[in-house]
């Protein structure tokens, strides 16, 4: 197929919804660093009177769809989001003269999947230092042809041709066919975050990363306008300060937002959906497609009753590029990761029983003590979560509701109590095991990741073949990184 030009088809994938891409002359693509406010938009699903307004805002692009391409009645939906890392137009503010006269190359790659029966979500990000092989593409706009280059980042697809070459590139590496394209500005996660009143998230310890701007006490926040933003933007707060521990972080917070959408009723209050229309369709450049009626409002109905234990978040597999470290390129078990995307499949493993396990809760001894030390700087946590404990069957408990503050959660136990403090662990997805012949009991110690929730959810278990990431009901907290 060609996308903003020739580019080849993928030999894996059916043909027959492609589309061609040809933006008009006369209207430069507004490309734009943060491309998941672009599944903001489609998480809400505006409905018909936010369409019209969505209709006057939005600037389009030209494209040539095949007889499949945006019909929800049949085969798997496929949206690509792209955001750039320009600094140009209204997004000067984010970098200096430098930054915009510089280039636009794809920061943030996102694939949504919504599956043949709408009863499932798979959204697939692509760091943007993997290594791969870009295919020919030509600059509808200006005629340039492109030639195939093995081995270059991904994010360089954006440069050779446009989004339309980061489509084909995308194509080639899943074997999966996409049928539409969203560029979203950074005005709009400012403004959407603060229409929906902030959006929680978590980190393990105190951040202030002065690159991004983000500024967050250990444990739960919210975070709107300029936070919310940097917060997604931020690549020096997260795990190991790289792009994948960044996508985990942004993949936690589209979570995040979605439990909150469908908890508090946003998808059906046409109130908040004309402020959301307003606040992102100022600010988004799609398809023509993406602007009709019954596409939009069919994908936002999707997302007002999908289960969110079927929403899955994941970063394609991949390993240190072979040729430096630094960079990323694909892993073997990447061929199975999109085998599962073109057979429209959930990246969610199914679940497996471990019956010995069950065999083995009758032989915990239940009379070993518990302390439950509150580090969480909450009032009276210790207490909530004791009766969790107590729940499961433990009848010796104590607690201890001033043991100072700690960012994150742990368990301390004595020799021979092993399977009695996972079970304990396992009642709030505690990680942090220690054995010590100091204890006579087990002591659990609460911390800020347990402020708010219940249990700690943790990221990439149950994702398909190896692969990172979470499902939107998942309850997450960030790994904080400091320089």
């Amino acid at each position: 197929m060609a996308f903003l030009g020739s580019s080849p088809q993928p030999s894996t994938a059916a043909h027959g919804r492609h589309m061609l891409l040809q933006p008009q002359r006369s209207q430069r693509l507004k490309w734009l660093t943060f491309g998941c406010v672009a599944m903001l938009l489609l998480v809400f699903g505006l409905g018909g009177f936010a369409v019209a307004r969505l209709r006057s805002n939005v600037h389009t692009a030209e494209m040539n769809v095949g007889e499949l391409v945006g019909n929800l009645a049949s085969g798997p939906l496929d949206i690509l989001v792209i955001g750039s890392d320009t600094r140009s137009g209204n997004n000067v503010a984010y970098g200096d003269e430098a930054d915009a006269e510089s280039g636009a190359r794809s920061d943030v790659m996102m694939l949504l999947q919504v599956s043949e029966d709408r009863q499932m979500v798979n959204v697939v990000s692509f760091p943007r230092d993997l290594m791969v092989d870009i295919p020919k593409c030509t600059d509808a706009e200006t005629g340039q042809v492109y030639a195939a280059s093995e081995d270059t980042q991904i994010n360089e697809s954006l440069e050779r041709g446009g989004p339309g070459c980061t489509v084909a590139t995308i194509n080639n590496i899943t074997g999966v066919e996409i049928d539409h394209f969203m560029l979203v500005d950074f005005n709009a996660v400012k403004a959407l975050s603060s229409v929906v009143g902030g959006v929680q998230v978590c980190v393990t310890e105190d951040i202030d990363d002065t690159y991004s701007g983000l500024k967050l006490k250990a444990g739960t926040s919210d975070v709107e306008g300029e936070q919310a933003l940097a917060f997604l933007r931020s690549r020096h707060g997260f795990g190991d300060g790289s792009d994948t521990a960044r996508i985990r972080a942004q993949q936690s917070f589209l979570s995040s937002l979605l439990r909150k959408v469908q908890s508090e009723g946003t998808l059906s209050n046409p109130t908040m959906l004309y402020r959301i229309a307003e606040a992102v369709t100022q600010n988004v450049t799609v398809d023509k497609g993406l602007t009709d009626l019954s596409t939009l409002v069919s994908v936002g109905s999707i997302f007002s009753t999908v289960d969110l234990s079927k929403v899955v978040f994941a970063t394609v597999p991949n390993e240190p590029y072979i040729l430096d470290d630094n960079k990323l390129q694909l892993s073997t078990e990447s061929e199975a990761f999109f085998t599962k995307l073109q057979k429209d499949e959930s990246l969610v493993e199914p679940a497996v029983t471990d019956e010995t396990a069950e065999e083995d809760v009758d032989s915990l001894n239940y009379d070993v003590s518990v302390s439950v030390s509150n580090g969480s700087g909450i009032d009276d946590r210790g207490s909530v979560l004791a009766s969790d404990i107590a729940d499961r069957g433990f009848k010796q408990i104590t607690v201890n509701e001033n043991a100072g503050e700690y960012s994150t959660s742990s368990i301390v136990y004595p020799y021979g109590f092993e399977a009695e403090a996972q079970a304990v662990a396992d009642i709030f997805g505690i990680t942090t095991l220690t054995p010590s012949d100091q204890y006579i009991g087990i002591e659990i110690v609460v911390g800020a990741d347990l402020a708010e929730h219940d249990k700690i959810e943790s990221q990439d278990a149950g994702i398909a073949a190896g692969a990172t990431g979470q499902t939107a009901d998942q309850v997450t907290c960030q790994q904080s990184f400091n320089y």
